[in-house]
């Protein structure tokens, strides 16, 4: 009865993460559906910050413009991860925490888990050590490094207080670093929507930066990058999903 019980939990989880509706479109105010908060589109320039100071660079920083889409309130915590992939990795124990220790292809796997669990296309393909992303897919995904940054920073608005002004938790770090999709290089100069990084790579892109290292709140643009088959104690990650597509 207990294992029967649990299990019907989990399908219930799982089933309120279908239910993320597609945005109507109109508005320009963020909305929150089942722990994941619509982010509307906009064009910002990447690597400027206007809160925490800006690094310096010759060249112009690129103009980004990106489409809306839906980014989840918190990383994906140690319960969430557990309930579908039946293991925790992490080294700090907690349910409601970020889970930790996972590698890049660990966050892509449980990425296309969740979503076969949902009945939704994957977003990845994966084989062995290659990874196709597609775009069309419905299902869960990394955000690309530019999404993050912009999400983050919230340009649209105004920062009134400490709070995310788009409800978002743990931005721009606290706890971990976020996986993103993107391979780490130097930003190109340009005009580009919805980017998704270098064509190849060596490492892929982190971002947030846990509070431990400084006792300011982070900078919002800081990189980090990192072999996507390392594992360590402060690298967790963040769900994304595109807009329903016709």
């Amino acid at each position: 009865m207990k294992r029967a019980f649990g299990i019907f939990t989990v399908l219930m989880i799982l089933i309120g993460f279908a239910g993320l509706p597609a945005y109507a479109g109109g508005s320009k105010e963020p909305k929150t559906d089942f722990g994941y908060i619509h982010i509307p589109g906009g064009t910002y320039t990447m690597g400027v910050n206007d809160l925490f100071g800006t690094e310096s660079r010759e060249d112009p920083w690129p103009v980004v413009t990106l489409s809306s889409f839906y980014m989840a309130i918190h990383p994906v915590t140690q319960k969430e991860y557990q309930e579908v992939t039946g293991n925790n990795p992490s080294f700090g124990k907690g349910d409601d925490i970020p889970v930790e220790s996972v590698t890049w292809f660990d966050a892509i796997e449980y990425c296309n888990l969740l979503s076969q669990c949902n009945g939704l296309e994957p977003a990845y393909t994966i084989n062995g050590t290659d990874v196709q992303w597609n775009r069309n897919a419905n299902g869960y995904r990394l955000p690309t490094e530019a999404e993050w940054e912009y999400a983050c920073l919230a340009p649209t608005t105004s920062w009134k207080a400490t709070e995310h002004p788009w409800g978002l938790k743990e931005m721009p770090g606290d706890l971990i670093w976020e996986w993103c999709w993107d391979w780490y290089a130097d930003y190109p100069s340009g005009t580009f929507t919805d980017p998704d990084g270098a064509a190849s790579g060596a490492h892929r892109v982190l971002r947030g930066r846990p509070k431990i290292y400084d006792q300011m709140k982070e900078h919002s643009t800081i990189r980090n990058h990192n072999n996507p088959l390392d594992q360590h104690m402060d690298f967790g990650f963040r769900l994304v999903r595109s807009l329903s597509r016709p």
